[in-house]
């Protein structure tokens, strides 16, 4: 009997630690998605033809984990578990998703590819992750068109219809 209330007390605890309304812990998922963000946004524009994708990976995941070596690194918070929770994946067309190729795998993007970014980083065990969808053009006004826009809008308003469905 005292092994389930030992072990119910430490559930309860757990729940508490990592209630997001704790200021601490909220700072770590904000930070985290920061570096996410930034690392998204340095990354969709050098999406072009001829990009090498395991390149790109490379250099995504480089910049996610100087940008973490940059916050909390107050001597108090030096010890906190930063890193890649999500490695960088660059997805080409018919490939649904989590494609991070080696060196010796790899592609280049070409004109008129449909190129899903995934990726994300931790702080703390507190992770952001983000995703991004990018027509490869080598006109940057260029619009996809055709059963490829079709398929990107159906994808959007999935995840639109999705959205609507979560609650508390």
């Amino acid at each position: 009997m005292v092994e389930a209330r030992e072990r119910g007390s430490s559930e309860e605890e757990f729940k508490d630690e990592n209630f997001i309304e704790k200021p601490a812990i909220l700072d770590k998922y904000k930070a985290a998605a920061q570096v996410t963000n930034a690392a998204l946004a340095r990354l969709i524009p050098l999406l072009t033809v001829g990009s090498d994708i395991h390149k790109l990976c490379q250099e995504s995941d480089k910049f996610m984990e100087e940008e973490l070596r940059k916050v909390f690194n107050n001597k108090k918070s030096k010890k906190l578990e930063r890193g890649i929770a999500f490695p960088t994946c660059i997805s080409v067309n018919n490939v649904f998703g989590h494609y991070s190729p080696m060196a010796d795998e790899t592609q280049a993007l070409q004109e008129g590819d449909i190129a899903k970014i995934d990726l994300g980083c931790h702080l703390d065990g507190f992770i952001a992750q983000a995703g991004h969808t990018v027509f490869v053009s080598a006109d940057p006004s260029a619009k996809a068109t055709g059963k490829k826009a079709e398929a990107v809008l159906a994808a959007y308003n999935s995840m639109v219809a999705a959205q609507r469905l979560i609650k508390e």
